[in-house]
């Protein structure tokens, strides 16, 4: 489930319901990659799609797509206050 902070979008000038446009079809490709085994991930201004699978014989890891768009991993913090 998504959540936008609409006060917050209006003290920004943004129109919340693009931005909660946007976070469910976020949403939407995020649930979509991970049933595949795929992780969204974003740094230093990319994005990319990252599979990962542990094996018994081997362990897994490649990245099959960058993404268009800016993307910013950060610290993973969420609360900007």
């Amino acid at each position: 489930m998504i959540y936008v902070d609409e006060e917050r979008c209006e003290s920004f000038g943004l129109d919340s319901k693009r931005v909660a446009s946007i976070a469910r079809r976020l949403s939407r490709a995020a649930t979509e990659a991970r049933e595949l085994g795929l992780t969204v991930f974003g740094g230093s201004g990319t994005g990319t799609l990252r599979f990962h699978r542990d094996g018994s014989s081997a362990d897994i890891r490649a990245v099959v797509a960058d993404l268009d768009g800016d993307f910013d991993g950060g610290d993973g913090g969420d609360v900007f206050d």
